[in-house]
Parts: structure tokens; sequence; C-alpha cells
């Protein structure tokens, strides 16, 4: 059953729809802004952590 998972490759795509606050909100959108623009340097540091 494993070995059929494997050699089956797909993409799925999910909404979920939630209700919350608007503080709660706006710390979301303001932690996704941050990783945005993190993301770059996170993934040079990897990059220097393995060699």
């Amino acid at each position: 059953m494993t070995e059929m998972m494997a050699e089956k490759k797909g993409r799925m795509k999910v909404t979920i729809e939630l209700e919350i606050n608007s503080e709660l909100m706006d710390l979301a959108k303001d932690a996704m802004s941050k990783m945005s623009t993190r993301l770059p340097e996170m993934m040079k540091r990897g990059g220097e952590n393995k060699q």
C-alpha cells in the first residue's frame, strides 16, 4: 500500500474557513508578512549550517 502511495504524486488544495476576532487576524497577518521577509534569510542560514 505504501509503495502505491509513493508512486502517485499530486496536489491538493484545502480551503479552511474560520471565524476569528480582528486582533487575532491582525496578529496572523503580521506574522505572515514577517515570515515572507525572513524566509530567505533562514534558507541562507540553513545552507551555511549544512556546509
